[in-house]
């Protein structure tokens, strides 16, 4: 009997939401996958984020292997981060290597996964997908097939500052998705796939939106919000996205889900160039131009507050564009004075001579610097409970391992309690700020669920990876693994006949040839980080 798999993504979610709403009877779907299988929490990258997470779930590899650490990769030897994409994934996804191996997959709407690559099947990209004008089908020619099929198809929703508006939306590209894949097997009905991975991602959209609607402890919530159910209204949404899934599926499908991250309150911004600043690490220059653009956001905040319609086209581009208001934090740095600064990418960058474009650290002064910044930042602590912000403080080296290690921040800082958020953004009120852009952050543990052909059953795992997630597809199909996937298959998941069909093996590498251009245009680029603004990725 063949062996087949499939990944179903459910972006953000969290067993903190799911384990209250199956004990009230309203996600069979999940329900019946978790008492049919094996389930238990899934640890997120070491910045908990759709973008290092999918490319561990996708690769089996993690950070310092496939190279992306954040949505942001810093330009060499600049002070400028730019917008990731697939093509800066250094190491090769599940579907590539199958296609190598002559086996037939079909990916829709994963993360990262823009620009496409060629596959044995299909493949229709995700989130960083710059418009449905791009070639985001593969092949090039089902791209018209699908708006053809389902017209109003939504890859991510817009940005849209009118929470019915927005809410419904929400609902729409979630219906469009459910007919996207409808129309999927339709067409590739005679196709006998051995792997299959989609990602539903508007849980992650709502919960970033609509925390505070649903949090009662929240700062910014209000008992009379209209909203306050939407977050569960989407939950059950996805469940039954998940249903209707399955039922195309026959009992040879080993079943994986999982997410990418999971989800709490945001509840402050960690503003980490402000305590560099007031360290004595970092200088901003004297002038007006901060103060203008903090007059420009602050007016803009107060009428978008007023409006009850979407931000009209343009509206961004005039006051807000994303990539405005990033460069402008390190266009107001003095790098004459700066020994270091925190980036888009969310890490520590050491301003290194002759690495960094106006470099003053000496190669001698670096580690001792590095340290000095550790030592302080693991004193810092927080407004919540006036304990440690971070539980980790790692350098480089402690981080990551791989070939890309060096393409990554110097120092990385882990927070301990994930409702609080570091950003990049200068601030005029200290180092902590009461979030108000988003309302909910990305919390370290996501899910995991096997169901299906060779799982066991109403079993509790622990200790399971994001990256462990390609492995364990692998292993599920008796394909081998890499021989440098630093993930590993849950062979704990899979009951002991199963196993005993199965040979856990490795074979080939995961790195490409380490050659990536950016995929996007500057217009693209603009596009793109104006969404990380709206999803809290940038100050």
């Amino acid at each position: 009997m063949k062996k087949k798999v499939i990944i179903i993504g459910l972006d953000g979610a969290t067993f903190d939401v799911i384990d209250p709403m199956i004990a009230e009877g309203r996600l069979p779907n999940l329900k019946r996958l978790i008492e049919d299988g094996a389930s238990g929490p899934l640890r997120s990258t070491l910045h908990p984020n759709s973008f290092p997470g999918w490319s561990s779930c996708t690769t089996g590899t993690s950070e310092g292997m496939h190279g992306v650490y954040s949505p942001f990769i810093k330009e060499s030897g600049q002070y400028a981060f730019r917008a990731m994409s697939g093509a800066d994934i250094q190491t090769k996804t599940i579907w590539e290597l199958l296609s190598e191996r002559n086996r037939t997959v079909g990916v829709l709407n994963v993360p990262t996964t823009y620009p496409t690559v060629a596959v044995n099947g299909f493949l229709v990209t995700g989130m960083l997908t710059p418009t449905l004008s791009s070639d985001f089908t593969y092949p090039t020619t089902l791209r018209e097939e699908l708006l053809a099929k389902v017209p109003d198809y939504i890859i991510e929703p817009r940005r849209n500052n009118n929470k019915f508006e927005r809410a419904a939306e929400f609902r729409a590209c979630m219906d469009a998705r459910m007919r996207a894949i409808d129309f999927l097997f339709e067409k590739f009905l005679a196709a006998d796939f051995d792997f299959l991975m989609i990602v539903y991602s508007l849980l992650d959209r709502t919960q970033h939106d609509f925390w505070d609607d649903m949090d009662c402890n929240h700062h910014r919530h209000k008992s009379d919000s209209p909203h306050k159910n939407f977050i569960h209204e989407m939950y059950e949404r996805a469940d039954a996205a998940v249903g209707k899934l399955l039922a195309h599926l026959d009992e040879n499908w080993t079943i994986l889900v999982c997410s990418d991250h999971g989800f709490c309150a945001s509840l402050y911004e960690v503003r980490v160039n402000e305590w560099l600043h007031q360290e004595g690490l970092l200088s901003y220059q004297n002038g007006l131009s901060w103060k203008a653009k903090q007059k420009f956001a602050a007016l803009k905040a107060r009428v978008e507050s007023k409006i009850a319609v979407a931000v009209p086209a343009g509206w961004d581009n005039a006051l807000d564009k994303k990539v405005e208001r990033s460069r402008a934090v390190f266009e107001e740095i003095d790098w004459s004075q700066t020994k270091a600064f925190f980036g888009q990418d969310r890490g520590i960058w050491i301003n290194l001579k002759g690495r960094e474009a106006e470099g003053i650290v000496s190669e001698s002064d670096y580690l001792n610097l590095r340290e000095k910044i550790r030592a302080g930042l693991k004193k810092l602590t927080s407004p919540i409970d006036n304990r440690p912000v971070f539980e980790q403080v790692l350098t480089r080296e402690e981080a990551f391992s791989g070939r890309y290690t060096e393409t990554l921040p110097d120092i990385v800082v882990v927070t301990r309690d994930p409702r609080l958020v570091p950003l990049e953004g200068k601030s005029t009120e200290g180092i902590f700020l009461k979030s108000n852009t988003t309302s909910g952050a990305h919390a370290p543990y996501g899910i995991f669920i096997a169901s299906g052909a060779g799982i066991r059953k109403n079993v509790k795992l622990e200790n399971a990876h994001l990256r462990d997630l390609a492995p364990t597809a692998l292993y599920a199909i008796n394909e081998p693994l890499t021989e440098d996937m630093d993930g590993r298959a849950l062979v704990e998941a899979f009951t002991p006949e199963a196993n005993g069909e199965r040979t856990l093996r490795r074979q080939g590498t995961s790195y490409k040839d380490g050659k990536h251009d950016n995929a996007f245009d500057e217009q693209e680029q603009d596009e793109i980080q104006e969404r990380m603004r709206a999803l809290g990725y940038i100050s």
